[in-house]
C-alpha cells in the first residue's frame, strides 16, 4: 500500500502503540480492529529483527508504523529496511532535524539513503520500484517546547508527511511533567494543529486512555495512538482482579448483614 496516500485519505484514524517484541501481541492488536499500529523502537522493546517480524505478521493488514529509538542516518535506513509502512521520528525540534531525516530516509536524488536488499525490497524483487518511488510516511514528532516555536518549519518540509505530537514530553519539556491538560500544553498542541491543517499535512497525538482520544476526535485530530499493550494488558488484569475480589467482599458483607444478632 502506499502510506503516503493513505495519510491524506478522509477521516480520523485510530490505532495503539505496541512495545512487546512479541508476534502474538502484535496479532492481537490486529484483531482489534484498529486503524494502524504503531510498533515502538523508541520506548519498546522493538529492534530491526523483532520490527521486521512484527510487519510481516501485520502484513495486509492495517499499515504498520515503527517509532525509531532515534533519529541516526542508521537507525533510519535499517528500520527502512524492514518493510514498514512508515516511520515516526521522535523529538524532532527543527527544520535542520527535517533536514537530516529527509537525507537519511530518501534515495538519491532527493536524499543519501544508501541502498540495500531487505523486506522492503522484497529481498530484491522490488528492487527497481522501491528505488524510483516512494510509498512509505516519514512522520515527525513534535514533543518540545523548541519544536513548537519551529513548528511552522517542521511541517512545512517537503519529507514531512504528517506529524504526531507527544504530549507528555511536551508537558515535560515546558517544566509541567505530565500535566498534559495545562493551559500551556493545550495551547501548543492547539498550535501545532493548526500549522498542519494550514499546510494540509495530517496531525495526530498520543491518548493514554479511551475518554482521551474521544476528545482528540472530536478535536479534529487525523491520527490517534490510544494506549499501550502493556498498560492495557495491566489495567484489564487489574479490572478483573477488582471485580472479584470486589464480589467476594460484597459477599462476605452481605452474609455479615444476615446474620443473627
Amino acid at each position: 500500500m502506499n502510506a503516503r496516500k493513505w495519510l491524506q485519505s478522509s477521516g480520523m484514524k485510530l490505532g495503539t502503540i505496541v512495545t512487546i517484541d512479541h508476534a502474538a501481541i502484535v496479532e492481537i492488536a490486529r484483531l482489534a480492529g484498529f486503524d494502524w499500529l504503531w510498533i515502538d523502537g523508541e520506548h519498546g522493546r522493538f529492534d530491526e529483527v523483532s520490527a521486521a517480524t512484527a510487519c510481516a505478521v501485520n502484513s495486509g493488514g492495517p499499515p504498520t508504523f515503527v517509532r525509531l529509538p532515534d533519529r541516526s542516518a542508521t537507525s533510519i535506513k535499517r528500520f527502512l529496511d524492514v518493510g514498514c509502512d512508515g516511520i515516526i521520528l521522535p523529538q524532532v525540534s527543527s527544520a535542520a532535524d527535517a533536514d537530516d531525516i529527509a537525507r537519511a530516509a530518501l534515495y538519491p536524488p532527493r536524499g543519501e539513503r544508501s541502498v540495500g536488499i531487505a523486506r522492503a525490497q522484497g529481498y530484491g524483487s522490488r528492487f527497481e520500484e522501491c528505488l524510483h518511488s516512494q510509498d512509505y510516511a516519514i512522520v515527525v514528532q513534535i514533543e518540545s517546547a523548541t519544536g513548537v516555536r519551529n513548528a511552522e518549519a517542521i511541517v512545512g518540509h517537503a519529507a514531512v508527511d504528517a506529524v504526531i505530537i507527544g504530549p507528555y514530553d511536551l508537558s515535560g519539556s515546558l517544566g509541567i511533567p505530565g500535566k498534559v491538560d495545562a493551559p500551556q500544553v493545550v495551547e501548543s498542541i492547539a498550535k501545532i494543529q493548526a500549522i498542519c491543517k494550514e499546510a494540509g499535512k495530517p496531525c495526530g497525538i498520543f491518548a493514554a486512555t479511551a475518554e482521551k482520544a474521544s476528545m482528540y476526535a472530536k478535536s479534529g485530530f487525523d491520527l490517534i495512538a490510544v494506549g499501550m499493550d502493556c498498560s492495557i494488558l495491566l489495567g484489564g488484569y487489574e479490572a478483573m482482579r477488582a471485580r472479584i475480589v470486589g464480589g467476594l467482599k460484597a459477599d462476605r458483607d452481605m452474609r455479615e448483614d444476615l446474620r443473627p444478632t
